[in-house]
């Protein structure tokens, strides 16, 4: 049995209210184990619900879900046949008594996709019942579109960024891609594909013209935002080392 929750989701202004529902979480998945079933218990965004306490980030509402969900882990009543996963892209923020030894101790890194496993992402959001123009593969539409997304040429460069040892480099679109950011190139082309077909009265299929400029507007607005963002909060969003200063283009 998989049971998913989502961080934020058990965050709740009343007193106790949150408590009671990670009391909940593992009074079912307990249940659910003592028939012999393995039970997974996935916490996304963990970071959201089991902050530092006294980080002061929060209104310090971490200093009983805390200490809550910690007595779930290592309480009486055993956790047998139970396993508990969390997701969060801001370990950092998480408590230390949370993933220290004998507790969720276990880091698993996901990096970002490479090429291949780029392709069998977009692969699985061009399904079989879109339109594709006659004679056109989907696999070969989804190579397309990534081997223009992993391009490192100035049309995909997005800006310099200094690192903590004064070297500058340059970061691609590449460098920051991610499962979300290939749904929604593929969501765009679909868009204008919708847009296209309004105002023609005709079937649009998606084409490799329409995916590009999916790609060209995903690449314009990610450069664009980096004027704006924090070089060291930014770096550790991402999962990448520490970055002193960002450099845009004028």
């Amino acid at each position: 049995m998989f049971l998913s929750v989502k961080g934020p989701e058990l965050l709740n202004k009343y007193v106790g209210e949150s408590e009671r529902l990670i009391r909940l979480i593992f009074q079912r998945a307990r249940e659910r184990a003592a028939d012999g079933n393995p039970v997974v218990v996935f916490i996304d965004e963990m970071d959201s619900l089991l902050r530092t306490r006294g980080s002061g980030v929060s209104s310090d509402v971490e200093t009983t879900i805390v200490p809550q969900f910690l007595s779930e882990l290592d309480g009486v009543e055993s956790l047998d046949n139970v396993m508990v996963i969390g997701a969060s892209n801001r370990v950092d923020m998480i408590d230390p008594a949370v993933l220290r030894p004998g507790r969720l101790d276990v880091k698993i890194r996901v990096g970002r996709p490479k090429t291949n496993q780029a392709i069998a992402i977009v692969d699985h959001y061009l399904t079989d019942d879109l339109p594709l123009e006659d004679g056109v593969d989907a696999h070969a539409l989804s190579a397309v579109l990534v081997h223009d997304i992993y391009g490192t040429s100035e049309r995909r460069h997005l800006c310099d960024v200094q690192e903590e040892n004064g070297q500058w480099h340059a970061l691609f679109l590449a460098d920051v891609v991610s499962g979300a950011m290939l749904k929604n190139i593929v969501d765009r082309a679909k868009t204008r594909a919708v847009k296209e077909s309004i105002e023609t009265g005709l079937d649009v299929a998606l084409t490799v013209p329409l995916l590009a400029a999916a790609v060209e507007d995903e690449y314009r607005e990610t450069r664009d935002s980096m004027a704006d963002v924090d070089p060291e909060q930014w770096s550790r969003i991402n999962g990448m080392d520490p970055i002193r200063r960002i450099r845009t283009a004028e």
